[in-house]
């Protein structure tokens, strides 16, 4: 098993939130906000759509795949749903995609490929298969 650590923190300026890792950092924010970045929601269909790439290109590289080029279009419908206990929990009610491929492979290579890609990224896994989260205490700081 891998762990990987990040931390958000708020800024002092409108709804802006700095994360970071391993030296790397973003910035979160909402358009009614300052708008200085992406908000949670979008980085996280971002996320997937990174995740589809990344393997989409180590799988073509181990099956000497041709794959030229590859993007994908990811739209989100955020929205409440009602769930068993009677809560409405604000989230994505369905995430539609469409990868974007440049290769001299044939369709149906294609197909078998796209599968392979979305049962291995683990961005798709996570949000169709669901995560258990813990929230370990708390830290007050002084």
């Amino acid at each position: 098993m891998t762990k990987y650590k990040v931390t958000a923190t708020k800024t002092t300026t409108g709804m802006q939130v700095s994360a970071g890792t391993r030296g790397f950092e973003i910035t979160f924010d909402e358009p009614g906000s300052t708008n200085t970045g992406m908000n949670p929601v979008e980085i996280l269909l971002t996320s997937f759509g990174a995740c589809q790439a990344i393997t989409a290109h180590a799988l073509a590289n181990k099956r000497h795949f041709d794959l030229q080029a590859f993007w994908v279009t990811i739209e989100g419908d955020l929205d409440r749903e009602n769930v068993a206990d009677g809560k409405n929990v604000r989230k994505f009610t369905e995430i539609h995609y469409q990868p974007h491929l440049r290769s001299s492979e044939s369709d149906e290579d294609i197909k078998k490929f796209l599968t392979d890609v979305a049962e291995k990224c683990p961005v798709e896994n996570t949000l169709t298969y669901g995560t258990k989260f813990v929230q370990d205490g708390f830290v007050k700081v002084d």
